[in-house]
């Protein structure tokens, strides 16, 4: 069980001081880190490769159904292809961040690498988040602005500085949807012993949000909005961009919805860290 530890300097730093403090120390982590990934580009160039390669197939697939249709459902290709776009930034944030969330239960808890998490003077969530980044993901972000200001391009959108704004406001609350969905299917390691078998299931069902939600039935459409929350990780907020007035105000709950799925999660992860028994390994 996680408790309350004192910092070196004293208890009396506020909060945001020890917020500040761990801001300092999750940075050095992810600089070091990429100074050891870097220092080895061929595997990032090769990683960059395989990225753009597989965008390229799923692209060609989106051009050969506009061949063959005019809309999908009032939806034109660009703007199919804004939301395909939008749909890269944050899954990009949350590859980033989310390599340790798969191989936790084995590495970790079976390992015994949890035991000394929660010897440390910091959160033991936010420990296991930024121990290791996945740098592939900056490619699917770069890839997927990439492919929005191709997409805007071709709609002969004119976005301004409120909508830069709104991209640096939606794309994190909708990383956040994908964080809370991940690690509360994580969090359950802590009591299932067969941990990673709803995870690729589940990533393969991202694939879903990457289309405009309206061409589903009712049934899937309230699916991918309340119950498996995938619908906010790309259709919802994109709709700012490409929408229309009325989805755009829907767009702007985005980061609350985010909000509300994380925490749920690290309720969960919480009082999976009260349930958690050492390996005494």
């Amino acid at each position: 069980m996680e408790t309350p530890t004192r910092f070196a300097s004293g208890s009396d730093r506020s909060k945001v001081a020890r917020l500040a403090w761990q801001g300092r120390i999750f940075g050095a982590y992810f600089v070091q880190f990429l100074k050891m990934r870097l220092a080895y580009r061929m595997d990032f160039f090769i990683d960059t490769l395989a990225v753009g390669f597989s965008l390229l197939i799923q692209l060609a697939v989106l051009g050969v159904l506009f061949s063959k249709v005019r809309e999908l459902d009032g939806w034109s290709f660009p703007q199919v292809l804004f939301i395909y776009g939008f749909s890269l930034v944050p899954l990009g944030l949350f590859n980033l961040v989310s390599v340790n969330l798969y191989g936790f239960a084995d590495e970790y808890l079976i390992g015994g690498r949890f035991d000394r998490v929660l010897l440390r003077p910091v959160g033991s969530l936010a420990q296991v988040i930024f121990e290791s980044f996945n740098v592939s993901g900056l490619n699917e972000i770069f890839l997927g602005l990439a492919v929005m200001a191709h997409a805007s391009w071709k709609l002969g959108a004119d976005f301004g500085v409120i909508d830069l704004l709104a991209l640096l406001f939606l794309a994190p609350g909708a990383a956040l949807v994908y964080l809370g969905v991940f690690l509360a299917i994580t969090a359950v390691s802590f009591w299932v012993e067969d941990k990673m078998g709803l995870a690729p299931p589940v990533y393969n069902l991202i694939r879903f949000s990457r289309y405009p939600i309206t061409i589903y039935s009712l049934p899937v459409r309230i699916f991918l909005t309340f119950v498996l929350p995938f619908a906010w990780v790309a259709f919802y907020p994109a709709a700012w961009f490409v929408g229309g007035p009325e989805l755009a105000k829907v767009a702007l709950a985005t980061p609350l919805v985010g909000v509300v799925v994380f925490t749920g999660a690290a309720l969960m992860w919480r009082r999976g860290v009260r349930n958690y028994v050492s390996t005494g390994s």
